[in-house]
């Protein structure tokens, strides 16, 4: 069973968020969420004073930039350049096979 979705806060800044984020992959995204998600509850149960009782806990602004900015993507600059070479490659091909198919087409073949 995985964690309970938590609400963000209507102050997170998204579009700071995606800046600082840059290059990362869907999984890096989907971790960064998860650890907010438990230092959100963590910081609800670390209340020792008794300050927040039954408070529901929720990814703020600050907590999000905070866990934002000691992440790092998982993958390279130089691995995503070899997977976009290799994606080139691989484009690249099949838009010549479908130009030698296109060329073939209307051309008879005929046997001598």
């Amino acid at each position: 069973m995985g964690l309970v979705q938590l609400p963000l806060a209507s102050d997170v800044d998204l579009d700071a968020i995606a800046r600082m984020t840059e290059g990362f992959s869907g999984a890096d995204l989907q971790a960064l969420l998860s650890d907010a998600q438990l230092a959100a509850v963590h910081d609800i149960l670390s209340c020792e004073d008794g300050s927040k009782p039954g408070k529901m806990p929720v990814i703020t602004d600050s907590l999000l930039k905070s866990i934002a900015s000691k992440a790092r993507p998982s993958v390279s600059d130089a691995e995503k350049q070899r997977l976009y070479n290799i994606y080139s490659q691989f484009f690249e091909s099949k838009r010549s096979v479908s130009a030698q198919s296109r060329d073939a087409k209307g051309k008879r073949v005929t046997l001598a």
